[in-house]
């Protein structure tokens, strides 16, 4: 979907991004990870060509953005951004509406696009449409934001530290919608963080940056088994990175055979919540049921706390 190659940008003598090359297949969430002033956004930013490359291409579905009319690339490339960038006077149907209408779609085909992704995002058009920006709360006005980047329908998502305003339930709240809508629509995103915790819950894939450079650029699972260097290691966290692990596996992979007492724990949960559940519980070990409710086996704490150990 998306190949970057070799992407450099400087001012005058400072690198603010320096030769990076990655790619993200279509229908994954790739997210950048980093410190300030990394370069992170610079690199989002070029993707789309609101900032353009010193060297280097972009190629989007095999067509490189050079060839792109700038106003054509950005139509068909949503953007949301820190504070969503929701237009103060116009209303929520009039915001999520507007690049239907740059690209001179009807009235009646706006209006319906506008009532599809209220109901998606779980806002009532009856009750949200004809709100402004200044009557929605922050984790509305998010998801109006995110509407609106949605609206013409494109294949590929920018999101710059989209949740940074939000306090901690709402953001996790936001996770959670976004990565349902994603699954639901395919569509491929790049987004920008410097969460770790963030980029964990969210990316498929996580490239981390540190002084305009990439440092790597891998799944979860290798970043906390085989991070590249020290700065990797120290970002992921040295002290989480087990119960990071567990969260990132399932049940399955530590399934015992036999039975045990207590409350099921279900066969599609990951390990750190299974963990939660048998320390909340007291017991050693807890039955594992699939989703029509047989039991399939149990689950320990030794056998969890095995997979929560990173390779020597």
């Amino acid at each position: 979907m998306i190949e970057i190659e070799h992407l450099t940008r400087r001012y005058g003598s400072t690198v603010v991004v320096d030769d990076v090359s990655l790619r993200v297949e279509e229908g994954a969430i790739a997210v950048v990870v980093g410190t300030s002033g990394a370069g992170k956004s610079t690199l989002l930013r070029m993707i789309n060509r609101l900032v353009e490359p010193s060297a280097g291409r972009v190629l989007i579905d095999g067509q490189d953005t050079r060839t792109v009319p700038e106003d054509e690339l950005r139509h068909r490339i949503g953007y949301v951004i820190q504070g969503y960038g929701l237009f103060p006077h116009r209303t929520v149907a009039e915001n999520i509406a507007t690049v239907p209408r740059l690209l001179g779609w009807g009235s009646k085909r706006i209006a319906a696009r506008v009532n599809e992704l209220l109901d998606l995002f779980q806002l009532d058009p009856a009750e949200f449409a004809r709100k402004f920006p200044h009557q929605l709360s922050g984790g509305q006005q998010q998801r109006v934001g995110v509407a609106r980047a949605l609206a013409a329908r494109p294949a590929l998502l920018l999101m710059d530290e989209p949740f940074g305003a939000l306090d901690a339930v709402i953001r996790a709240k936001a996770q959670e919608d976004l990565l349902a809508i994603q699954r639901r629509l395919g569509t491929t995103i790049v987004l920008v963080t410097h969460d770790m915790n963030e980029a964990f819950q969210l990316g498929d894939r996580i490239a981390v940056m540190d002084q305009a450079r990439l440092l790597q650029y891998a799944t979860p699972t290798e970043l906390l088994t085989r991070p590249a260097e020290d700065f990797v290691e120290r970002l992921v966290g040295t002290v989480e990175r087990p119960f990071r692990l567990l969260s990132l596996t399932g049940v399955q992979a530590a399934l015992e055979p036999g039975g045990a007492e207590g409350e099921p724990i279900a066969l599609s949960d990951n390990l750190q919540n299974a963990l939660s559940q048998l320390v909340w519980s007291g017991r050693e070990s807890l039955p594992v049921a699939d989703p029509n409710g047989v039991i399939v086996g149990r689950i320990s704490v030794g056998g969890i706390l095995a997979h929560g150990r990173p390779p020597a």
